[in-house]
């Protein structure tokens, strides 16, 4: 079985979101490693004439400042037909002007010369917009004054609206007042619930969200350098109060970095109005077919698939929703096994075939939920994703001797350890990483217990396939010394020669247990409570002769921001405190694994 740990592989850090797919200034250096990063991707930066319609003629570049919702003027970058039109118009916004000034994006120019202009505005306050930029807050209006500019021109037919990441944003948060030309939307990789986005179990996404602050304030004029890519901007996420890292390091304030990190809590009233209501209230008025693309490896995928969840039924029998094993980047992880069909789906291709038959044939899409299956290297064709029938149940129990058994007939037993904020465990391996490029996804793990404060546990061989099919869910009963702390875990796949890949991670904390999306709960020192953890989902076949590892332990930095071990909001501590941590075998403690027959 070929196993390949991508962790030395130098990746870009995400130098183009995929949906511009534009041309990038790079060094040599950094091209070559992206194109050994492409073969491995499910886009590209060509449409494959192979796989879409022939060219009916050219096209020709131009751009407008158009007017934005307030008077301010974007600067807008159109890619024209030269045969007759209206023609359809796809059209995307973004904040990220990596491909440099001028007419240089190849998709757009593909587009056009099959007859569909491609245009491309900048967010205010970025690539030549006028404005200030404000992450989030002025995309509903500045988005609707771009698509009804198009709307109106006699040169547009009619309008698909895509995106990625971000720039899905700027689609998502217009999609439910959109004019009658617009008949469809494509986007990858963007929740539609910001706090999902940012919190597990009160625990803060720090490697995306942090880093992304930094990278994006256009507060922060001279940006950190990077001399360790295997830990970009540690030092910053690990300051703290981290609320005040804004101005330690940079000497400005980030008023919105700051929102997200103090208001911790799911019930808390800021992520319930402003533009973080307004994009939670979309999905059930979405009236246009949409392709939702998530990844089982993006730090976006709850929301993303939520974002399809909350669709009208009657919008969900006209549109789909496709999850591969691919991260943020659109590039696959891990490449464990067969991989002859994991990249079956180029998204480049899909997204222009579906707005050709779409916009141009004007035929009617059809619905599909496609899901793929690591290691078993298989499409499966879904009614929903989650699935939310048809999955049996896996148990194993935390058991003495580090097992994981398959019975809770045994001795009850205790583990100890203790957890020292100042030295976190770092993320080897995770689902909502990103800007650690290189520890992001599934990848070759530590050795069992490779730490005091990691305890392992391990199955015995399984004897036939599992397919793994949803969201794993661990119960722990533990109790610690400390009025709140964190407790991880994180399922991995032992294969026959000993290498380890980590399939699954989950953390909460006491102060959220078993409610993360409630208010902050109080924790007395040294009592026993039940934490119950569930993963996000994942498609996932584990092989005959291999193991089931499971890691308990209490940090898991920077996919999440480290406890502190006292309780209140995690971004206002100053201080640490070592948590003395127990783990109770008492036959209740256990993993469950939902199984597809």
């Amino acid at each position: 079985m070929k196993k390949i740990d991508f962790s030395n592989i130098l990746t870009i850090l995400c130098l183009l979101f995929c949906a511009t797919l534009q041309a990038q200034q790079l060094t040599e250096e950094q091209r070559r490693a992206y194109a050994e990063m492409l073969k491995h991707s499910t886009v590209s930066f060509t449409l494959d004439s192979t796989q879409v319609a022939a060219p009916v003629g050219d096209y020709v570049y131009e751009e407008q400042m158009v007017e934005a919702g307030d008077g301010l003027k974007l600067k807008t970058c159109i890619y024209k037909p030269t045969v007759e039109g209206p023609w359809p118009v796809v059209i995307t916004r973004t904040p990220y002007a990596y491909g440099g000034a001028g007419d240089t994006n190849e998709i757009g120019r593909g587009y056009a010369r099959r007859g569909i202009a491609y245009i491309t505005q900048y967010c205010r306050g970025k690539g030549g917009s006028e404005g200030v930029y404000e992450p989030n807050v002025n995309e509903r209006v500045d988005g609707m004054a771009l698509v009804n500019w198009v709307a109106s021109q006699p040169w547009c037919k009619n309008i698909g609206l895509f995106g990625e990441s971000y720039t899905a944003l700027t689609a998502w948060i217009i999609a439910d007042i959109v004019p009658d030309k617009v008949k469809g939307i494509f986007l990858h990789h963007y929740g539609v619930d910001r706090h999902l986005s940012a919190y597990s179990y009160g625990q803060f996404r720090q490697d995306i969200l942090t880093a992304w602050a930094i990278d994006n304030a256009e507060e922060i004029t001279q940006k950190p350098a990077k001399p360790d890519i295997t830990k970009v901007y540690h030092e910053q996420m690990a300051y703290m109060p981290q609320k005040e890292m804004d101005t330690h390091f940079f000497g400005v304030e980030l008023p919105w970095y700051r929102d997200w990190i103090t208001h911790t809590d799911y019930t808390d009233p800021y992520w319930h109005q402003g533009v973080w209501e307004t994009l939670r209230s979309i999905p059930p008025k979405i009236k246009v077919p949409i392709v939702v693309v998530a990844g089982h490896f993006d730090h976006h995928q709850e929301g993303t698939i939520l974002g399809y969840n909350l669709l009208p039924d009657e919008t969900k029998a006209k549109s789909q929703l496709i999850v591969g094993a691919w991260n943020h980047s659109h590039v696959i992880t891990p490449m464990i096994g067969k991989q002859d069909h994991a990249m079956d789906v180029n998204l480049t291709t899909l997204q222009f075939n579906w707005f050709y038959d779409l916009l141009l044939k004007e035929k009617a899409p059809k619905p599909a939920v496609k899901v793929y299956a690591i290691g078993e290297d298989k499409w499966h064709d879904l009614n929903s994703w989650p699935l939310q029938d048809s999955v049996d149940q896996k148990v194993y129990y935390l058991a003495p001797a580090n097992k994981l058994a398959e019975t809770s007939m045994f001795a009850t037993s205790q583990v100890r350890y203790a957890f020292d904020p100042l030295n976190p465990v770092l993320s080897v391996g995770g689902e909502t990483l990103f800007n650690s490029s290189t520890r992001r996804g599934s990848q070759l793990q530590p050795a069992p217990g490779y730490r005091d404060d990691v305890i392992s546990f391990v199955s015995e061989p399984l004897s036939t396939p599992l397919l793994l099919a949803g969201k794993v869910k661990v119960v722990l009963n533990v109790s610690s010394d400390c009025d709140d702390t964190a407790f991880t875990y994180k399922i991995s796949e032992v294969f026959a020669d000993g290498s380890t890949y980590n399939i699954r991670t989950g953390i909460t904390s006491l102060g959220f247990r078993n409610q993360p999306l409630g208010a902050r709960q109080d924790y007395e020192p040294g009592s026993k409570v039940k934490l119950q953890i569930e993963s996000l989902p994942i498609m996932w076949q584990l092989q005959p002769g291999s193991c089931i590892r499971v890691d308990i332990s209490s940090s898991d930095f920077p996919q999440y921001s480290v406890h502190s071990n006292y309780a209140g909001v995690w971004s206002e501590q100053g201080k640490t405190r070592v948590a003395h941590q127990t783990l109770y075998l008492d036959g209740e403690s256990r993993i469950e694994i939902p199984i597809l027959p």
